[in-house]
């Protein structure tokens, strides 16, 4: 079989959260980095569009991260990352549609500022506003187990994490990539949150590797 491999754009939430289910799949691979928004011209070239993750397995160019992790589940062993049940898989969809359009929206709100360099102070606080109000489900979810859906993580912790990580990740940290300083600095998750703190820790040590990504 030929080893996988893993095109990378940084920064990408769903980049990191491709990264996490690679790992708690416990499957080797490559990872292909590309020089930040600059690198999208090779991009291209190599993986026929402009945006990541892409996965490379035997000849096959997998896009979009949604449909990497239901590939990974659906060719490889390891822990399952989706529910074999109508209703789990439904709740699954239900927590991948918040980190789309819930903390993915805020989030964009923040990116649109880096990238044009300017502050938008009324953004920013309608980004926090925003997060802090999504936390709440993520909370209380979090009240009866250490993952979303249960004891252990599937693709709703994988998924959801790391759109809530720039804003409880160390801002002082030295090896974070751009956005997630740019976030850190300025949006900030309350500390009233804290099983949501320690949730977003415990994914991301399925691979520290993926802190700075």
């Amino acid at each position: 079989m030929t080893r996988l491999k893993l095109h990378l754009l940084p920064p990408s939430p769903n980049n990191v959260k491709v990264l996490l289910a690679l790992k708690l799949k416990g499957l080797d691979f490559d990872t292909v980095p590309y020089g930040g928004f600059d690198g999208r011209e090779a991009l291209v070239e190599a993986t026929g569009q402009p945006l990541t993750p892409v996965l490379e397995h035997d000849g096959r160019k997998v896009y979009d991260s949604f449909g990497i992790l239901r590939y990974l589940d659906a060719n490889f062993g390891g822990p399952r990352l989706f529910s074999s049940t109508r209703e789990g898989m439904r709740a699954i969809e239900r927590w991948e549609d918040l980190a789309r359009n819930g903390f993915g929206a805020a989030l964009g709100l923040m990116l649109a500022q880096l990238l044009e360099g300017k502050d938008d102070p009324d953004k920013t606080a309608l980004a926090e506003r925003t997060i802090n109000q999504l936390a709440v489900r993520l909370e209380d979810a979090l009240q009866a187990s250490p993952y979303l859906m249960g004891d252990e993580p599937n693709a709703a912790d994988l998924t959801l994490a790391p759109f809530v990580l720039p804003v409880v990740v160390d801002p002082s940290s030295a090896d974070l990539n751009p956005l997630l300083q740019y976030v850190a600095k300025r949006v900030r998750l309350a500390g009233r949150f804290a099983k949501t703190h320690a949730w977003v820790e415990r994914v991301m040590a399925i691979d520290h590797s993926t802190a700075a990504v």
